[in-house]
């Protein structure tokens, strides 16, 4: 009697062991690695760079007089120097399946080839922004701080959460 009341328990027990691990599959919490934490924040901090860089530009352009030495020409270097490295700040593993809060969809690790074309294209306006500003030309700025506008947002349309415009002033 009581090795059958011992077999029963063992049994008894392997069965919830194995209910609880097989229920508990779709639940997997990833914790994201400090590495991968880093990498998503550094990301984030860069990209609000270019974003504030390509405000105070577009502020800039509302004065009367504008500031070119101290406002537009350093901004405008900021978004050049930035987008060099633009197209290295999504490795895989940094997406929102890191665990990591990110407004980068997953489907920008998908179509990787029209990520790096359209990043490639903002970093081919960024160099034409700089060399614009340097030029002090206030309507070539104007015209391509516009542009400059229109590669980022194509980049914002397909590949960056709708989340980010309600928590974030933009």
């Amino acid at each position: 009697m009581s090795f059958v009341s011992g077999v029963g328990r063992v049994a008894l027990a392997a069965a919830l062991i194995s209910f609880v691990g097989v229920s508990c599959v779709g639940f997997t919490v990833h914790a994201a690695t400090p590495q991968v934490t880093t990498q998503v924040k550094q990301r984030q901090d860069k990209l609000r760079d270019m974003g504030g860089a390509l405000k105070a530009i577009t502020d800039e352009l509302k004065k009367p007089k504008v500031d070119w030495d101290n406002t537009i020409i350093p901004n405008a270097q900021t978004i050049k120097d930035r987008s060099a490295y633009l197209l290295n700040w999504f490795p895989k593993g940094t997406g929102p399946e890191s665990g990591v809060k990110t407004y980068a969809l997953p489907v920008l690790w998908q179509k990787t080839d029209d990520f790096t074309r359209i990043g490639k294209a903002a970093q081919a306006e960024a160099i034409k922004l700089d060399q614009v500003a340097n030029s002090k030309d206030e309507g070539a700025i104007r015209a391509q701080a516009v542009v400059m506008g229109k590669a980022c947002k194509a980049c914002h349309d397909d590949y960056r959460s709708k989340d980010y415009e309600k928590e974030n002033d933009e």
